[in-house]
């Protein structure tokens, strides 16, 4: 019977490191072309500037950081020979270029292409937290994560309440008050779509219940700091990403009555969006910090040492 080596090519830490980085980099490109295409749309010029230029922010981070350092992780993990190191290097530097001068960091594919990659990217998270559990326990700091996190949490909601029910509406219709315009919208299509109330409750109650587990897992010893920050940071990502469904109806129904556009005129949208790429990204790459009592998996030259002192964990195939 043969077994796999522990430091086998794209095996251990490092290899998931760099599958870490380059899923961090397809999600953020993504989200800066789905920004870039609502940029059209944004009435107040100089917003439009400041979501264009965290937008490129953005997508430079994607592409010259992110991408050519999970190439460059992903294929140097384990004990890789001479030619792979040097593949590595290449690509690391090839990688980018390629990327950004042929146009695909600008394709829409990417936002296809993000759905595999934040699959991946939950994946990674949950294999994360099970090996983080052995972390030590501490209720302060369970607390302070869940008081720190659901006030960004808040902040998102309201926001994206006045982006949706505020700023969007008159933004998009300026010669009417607030007030006369959703009293024309009522006269003109009789029911309001609900989702943004919608959307706001359900983030405010997701908050809500997400805390109290928080810190009552925390007295039970069974929630660890690190958990608690990347839940606060996966419900922050999932309520922009939601943001836009909870816009939609509204959208098509003042579209509808006043020959405007359906898509966003105020920047809210938009930059909520990239705030919530960001924290996705921040939990995935949470999860690669060494778990406490872990030994490192791709220490250089390892498996050499094992077998000069003759441990049992040395050999990398056993023969019966």
């Amino acid at each position: 019977m043969t077994l796999m080596p522990r430091n086998g090519a794209f095996t251990g830490r490092r290899a998931r490191a760099g599958a870490s980085f380059l899923a961090v980099s397809v999600i953020l490109a993504a989200t800066s072309v789905s920004v870039d295409l609502a940029l059209p749309g944004l009435v107040a010029t100089e917003w439009r500037g400041v979501v264009a230029v965290a937008s490129v922010v953005l997508e430079v981070v994607a592409v010259w950081a992110a991408l050519p350092l999970g190439a460059l992780l992903l294929l140097t993990a384990g004990e890789p020979p001479p030619w792979r190191r040097w593949l590595a290097v290449g690509l690391a530097v090839a990688l980018p270029v390629t990327v950004w001068f042929t146009g695909t960091a600008h394709s829409a594919f990417l936002i296809l292409l993000a759905l595999a990659a934040a699959v991946g990217g939950y994946a990674l998270i949950a294999f994360g937290i099970s090996e983080h559990r052995e972390d030590p326990r501490s209720r302060s700091r369970v607390v302070t994560a869940v008081a720190v996190l659901a006030a960004a949490e808040f902040g998102v909601i309201v926001l994206g309440t006045l982006h949706l029910l505020v700023w969007n509406p008159m933004a998009k219709v300026p010669h009417l008050a607030l007030p006369q315009l959703y009293e024309a919208l009522i006269d003109r299509q009789g029911v309001l779509d609900g989702g943004p109330v919608a959307w706001a409750l359900g983030a405010t109650l997701a908050t809500v219940a997400g805390g109290i587990a928080a810190i009552g897992g925390a007295r039970r010893g069974v929630v660890t700091p690190h958990d608690t920050v990347t839940g606060g940071l996966l419900l922050i990502h999932a309520t922009t990403f939601f943001l836009w469904w909870a816009g939609f109806g509204l959208g098509l129904t003042i579209a509808d009555a006043f020959a405007v556009s359906g898509g966003d005129a105020s920047p809210v949208g938009s930059l909520l969006a990239l705030v919530g790429a960001g924290c996705l990204a921040a939990a995935i790459l949470m999860q690669l910090r060494t778990p406490t009592g872990a030994a490192d998996d791709d220490p250089p030259g390892d498996d050499a040492e094992g077998a000069a002192s003759g441990s049992d964990d040395a050999p990398a195939a056993v023969t019966p």
